[in-house]
């Protein structure tokens, strides 16, 4: 979200603004996701349709079905790019997508990130299947976060019930890269371990066919060294 809206947001509200320094060493940049009703253009950051990939790419697939096309993100489009992300390039994300759900989020290689230093000599094509969803295009737009759920933390010097007057009150958006994990049902951080962050956070969607979790949100994280190498071969997921 935006810095000013967020510190807005914690100067009005009496108890927070006590513990405002406390807070202000929890943010964390990230960068938030809006869906446009633009048509994106091949090279452009989106969600579904078909996937933008070397010529050579082979189409992963896994012991029980192929994987489907999540989308893209074209880093140079990001508006006031967080600096740990790439400045330059497009990360293509792939999930196992299986009809009868025995696919698990939590398994290694549900996620797949194939990162592409240049654009030139990329191009579309589609799954051995030929199913694709429907593509949008994305905007993002870097800002800062703080945790939104009690269990990100143990030490919190205030009542957590605000965390959830936060999302109510100024409408942090369900979509976005980097950031803390926000999920609806787990009783605990999702964070592989100290070494992860978050890469990505998204909810579902009817129109992508995505239903993580019974309809809750998927969390991707990557180990913070392996994102400023530019290397998304090893994501690690879960959802809730």
């Amino acid at each position: 979200m935006k810095p000013e809206v967020l510190e807005k947001y914690i100067a009005k509200d009496s108890e927070l603004s006590i513990h405002s320094e406390y807070l202000k060493k929890l943010f964390v940049p990230s960068a938030d996701i809006a869906i446009s009703s633009n048509t994106p253009k091949k090279h452009e950051s989106r969600f579904g349709g078909q996937a933008l990939v070397a010529n050579d790419f082979v189409w992963p697939k896994h012991e029980i079905g192929e994987y489907r096309f999540l989308g893209q993100i074209n880093f140079k489009e990001i508006i006031d790019r967080p600096s740990i992300l790439p400045d330059t390039g497009l990360l293509s994300l792939f999930y196992a997508y299986d009809e009868d759900g025995e696919i698990f989020w939590g398994d290694d290689g549900y996620i797949l990130g194939y990162y592409w230093p240049k654009l030139d000599g990329l191009s579309l094509i589609s799954s051995p299947s030929g199913k694709y969803s429907n593509s949008k295009k994305i905007i993002l737009t870097g800002g800062l976060e703080i945790p939104r759920h009690e269990d990100l933390r143990n030490d919190w010097p205030f009542d957590t019930e605000i965390l959830y007057g936060l999302a109510e009150d100024i409408n942090p958006p369900e979509d976005y890269m980097l950031g803390y994990p926000s999920f609806y049902t787990l009783a605990y951080d999702p964070t592989p371990g100290t070494e992860w962050i978050s890469l990505l956070t998204l909810t579902s969607y009817d129109e992508f066919d995505w239903c993580w979790h019974d309809g809750d949100k998927l969390m991707v994280f990557i180990e913070s060294d392996k994102l400023v190498s530019k290397e998304f071969s090893h994501l690690k997921s879960d959802a809730g």
